[in-house]
């Protein structure tokens, strides 16, 4: 989830750190739901935007929120934890008509990936909206900072350390809006962005969360 800390200080001495691994996101502060995210803009416009708490605790097991922003002509964008396309949480969203649908997953193959309980989303009211231009889903995850099982080891979210997420989206729709396990096609482009979670930090974040 970061660059090791003795391949950094190879790239520090090389110089090549700051060139290669500065933060691509940036701060945003969200009227609407009094969060700060650490926010990223794809080549289609779509935003992508991480919330966290400003405590984290040790074992790394921490509440989120996602934002996610796009143009209605998107069919549909996802959002992976792990920074790649398999083997972490992702979160898939898109339009569905009279609102806009989320459904977490997670990809094992060159498929459709299938839906994963382990990481569980609440969408907010505040901050999730469809219009005539744009579609926006602002949601609560539980299970999106640490994964994997006891075999092949744990991967974790450290806030401490600037840290490369990954994005996809798709210009056709889902095959079935309404359902919550549907099927959709191949991306038309992915991204791997460096995020800088310290900005994302909210003081009160339980609270804050709760009143949305």
């Amino acid at each position: 989830m970061h660059l090791p800390r003795g391949i950094a200080g190879v790239a520090g001495f090389l110089g090549l750190a700051s060139r290669q691994f500065e933060a691509d996101s940036t701060v945003y502060e969200d009227n609407a739901t009094g969060l700060k995210f650490a926010s990223y803009t794809s080549d289609r416009h779509v935003v992508f935007r991480v919330a966290i708490p400003d405590v984290i605790p040790t074992s790394l097991t921490f509440d989120t929120v996602l934002q996610v922003v796009s143009p209605i002509e998107v069919g549909w964008a996802g959002f992976a934890w792990g920074g790649s396309m398999t083997y972490n949480p992702l979160a898939i969203t898109w339009a569905n008509g009279t609102g806009v649908a989320l459904s977490s997953r997670i990809a094992y193959g060159y498929y459709t990936p299938p839906v994963y309980e382990d990481s569980k989303y609440t969408v907010l009211k505040t901050g999730t909206h469809l219009n005539a231009t744009h579609w926006q889903v602002t949601a609560l995850c539980k299970g999106c900072t640490r994964w994997g099982d006891v075999d092949m080891g744990f991967t974790e979210v450290d806030p401490q350390y600037h840290t490369t997420f990954g994005y996809a989206y798709g210009n056709t729709p889902v095959d079935t809006p309404s359902s919550y396990t549907t099927s959709f096609g191949i991306h038309d482009s992915i991204g791997h962005p460096i995020y800088d979670l310290e900005v994302a930090k909210n003081a009160g974040f339980e609270a804050k969360v709760a009143a949305l």
